[in-house]
């Protein structure tokens, strides 16, 4: 009796590849405009055919491997409208809606911000990257990196260490990029900031697996120490 061999895994179709490459070469291209505006982030969201490559289908897996992040999955929780910040501004001082709020009016941040999902399936990559759109500046205010470029960088590594999202990967690299022909001075502030982000990542439970919308009342300090945030 011969043993059981697994299935080949099936091979992608030269047109999938040639799309993939196109993909790529224009995420690349756009992503090259932040060397020019390093403000504008827009280009890294605009992921098209590469959100099928194995680097997405990793991050994916890990995040499943939490139970709280497969729960949100399966259920495709999102909040149901954008935040209100009258509402949350009125929230005791110290509670994580009032932090938000108070984050959100002190930097002058619209609460959706983002291009549109070029994603037209509705599975769980895309409904992880809207969750993660509709919560990144709570991620901020309860990380306490602000949200400027080397924040940005920090917490690009916070992510990428907590569930290896390929697109914090690239934006690191961008940063890298940016930082050498723009500001090279800043290497170490950037290299700072990354290490820092890294070892939060590690620490912390998964964000992506927080409903934030049940903590709001909840006061900072507790916030961070259920999640396993340093103060």
């Amino acid at each position: 009796m011969t043993p059981a061999t697994a299935a080949p895994a099936p091979r992608k179709s030269w047109l999938d590849k040639a799309r993939f490459g196109v993909d790529l070469v224009i995420l690349l291209l756009r992503m090259s405009r932040l060397v020019f505006k390093p403000d504008d982030i827009g280009p890294i969201f605009r992921a098209r055919s590469v959100r099928n490559h194995r680097s997405f289908q990793l991050a994916l897996a890990s995040l499943k491997a939490d139970p709280g992040a497969a729960q949100l999955i399966a259920e495709r929780y999102l909040a149901e409208k954008p935040y209100d910040l009258d509402v949350l501004g009125q929230l005791p001082e110290g509670t994580l809606g009032r932090e938000f709020a108070d984050h959100m009016r002190a930097n002058k941040l619209a609460l959706v911000f983002y291009p549109p999902l070029e994603d037209k399936e509705d599975d769980d990559i895309t409904y992880v990257r809207k969750r993660a759109r509709q919560t990144h500046d709570i991620h901020h205010v309860v990380l306490g990196l602000p949200a400027v470029d080397i924040g940005e960088m920090a917490i690009s590594a916070f992510y990428l260490a907590q569930n290896r999202i390929p697109l914090s990967a690239m934006l690191l690299g961008v940063g890298f990029f940016v930082a050498i022909f723009r500001e090279p001075e800043r290497i170490d502030e950037l290299v700072e900031a990354i290490i820092k982000g890294w070892g939060m990542g590690k620490r912390a439970k998964i964000f992506l697996g927080i409903r934030w919308e049940d903590y709001w009342e909840m006061p900072m300090p507790e916030v961070r120490r259920l999640l396993d945030v340093p103060a």
